[in-house]
């Protein structure tokens, strides 16, 4: 989860995207379109992107083939709960759902603001923009997202009264085939329980009454602890899969992009200016790990051997073999950020970002 790259662009509803034969990592569908979030499903590897692309992989991204999709809004987050079963969201709170393993995906819910005249208009007004105007300078010297919205991606409307009617959803967690939550801009939180019929806001469930924007949710492997991090620091914790929240003591004040769980009790959160931060007991206290990055981090996974990688800003890639205590740092050559990162089940890891999917064999 997960993402500074997502609040960017909005493009909503057009044509669907029609079945083609496997293409390889090559084609521009695959390097040249920016992919945002990564989910396995069963063995096959799905990926959500830009102007709603969803591509998915049944050889570990060796290849890839374009799902059938009903909308073009961007897609920031995807999850399975199974081999058939899940769900990608994005802008204006767009759901999709599916139920064949991510081949064809239908429109459960949406929240757009002002409907749909208003998000054809907002796409029209972006038709122009470049991938840097969207993305930043990922050579620069700041953040490419940070310069977009640093804290406070709605910075303009901050002090307006809370709601979340156009905001974008920026992460889901797959519970069940029946349970999922997902999270976004202004608090947004969004839960279904009968596998997507219906989905109900849950402005409730935390305590959240300035609205600062949620940006990943993140579960431990065994328990049932569930993590939600976001803007200006803020920690949630579930011990009960979701039902309640509990806020946590926060160790910075600037906005966290991910959390990843390394144990039942260790976790990882991670955000701007390079900051990650362990806790070895729940979330209860925190210990900052050296990164030597002044750019933001934005997702994590943890390799069937224990080891642990964080993906950032430029194109960075921090490795950690001693349960994220400390971390090795190498770039990409050309340095294009990545937003995602996913182990595979034959070594190494697929990574998504800027610069489409691409597979790193090599994991140091």
């Amino acid at each position: 989860m997960k993402k500074i790259l997502v609040m960017a662009v909005s493009a909503m509803l057009s044509a669907p995207l029609q079945a083609a034969p496997y293409i390889d990592n090559d084609a521009p569908l695959v390097s040249a379109n920016a992919y945002l979030d990564l989910a396995d499903a069963g063995g096959r590897i799905v990926a959500v992107g830009d102007r709603g692309k969803i591509l998915f992989s049944d050889d570990q991204g060796g290849h890839w083939k374009p799902a059938v999709t009903p909308s073009e809004v961007l897609l920031t987050a995807v999850c399975f709960a199974d081999a058939r079963h899940g769900w990608a969201v994005g802008h204006d709170a767009v759901v999709l759902g599916s139920d064949d393993g991510g081949e064809t995906w239908t429109l459960q819910y949406s929240d757009p603001l002002g409907g749909d005249d208003a998000a054809e208009a907002e796409d029209e007004s972006l038709d122009d923009l470049s991938m840097d105007d969207i993305y930043g300078d990922p050579y620069g010297d700041e953040d490419y997202g940070d310069d977009l919205y640093s804290d406070d991606p709605y910075a303009e409307t901050a002090a307006a009264p809370v709601d979340t009617s156009g905001a974008p959803l920026l992460d889901v967690h797959c519970e069940s085939k029946d349970k999922a939550v997902a999270v976004g801009g202004y608090g947004y939180y969004l839960e279904t329980t009968d596998g997507g019929a219906t989905w109900n806001k849950q402005p409730d469930r935390m305590k959240n009454s300035d609205g600062w924007h949620l940006y990943a949710m993140s579960g431990a492997p065994k328990s049932a602890d569930r993590y939600v991090v976001g803007e200006k620091g803020v920690i949630f914790r579930s011990t009960d899969k979701g039902a309640s929240w509990k806020q946590l003591d926060s160790p910075y004040d600037g906005t966290l992009f991910g959390a990843t769980a390394i144990s039942d009790y260790q976790v990882l959160v991670y955000g701007l200016q390079g900051n990650v931060w362990l806790s070895a007991n729940h979330g209860v206290s925190w210990k900052k790990v050296p990164t030597k990055l002044s750019r933001g981090v934005n997702d994590g996974a943890v390799l069937d051997d224990g080891t642990v990688v964080l993906v950032t800003n430029a194109g960075g890639i921090l490795t950690s073999h001693d349960g994220g205590q400390s971390f090795s740092l190498r770039f990409l050559p050309n340095r294009e950020s990545i937003s995602a990162v996913l182990p595979r089940e034959n070594g190494g890891i697929l990574i998504a970002g800027q610069g489409g999917l691409r597979v790193i064999d090599d994991v140091k």
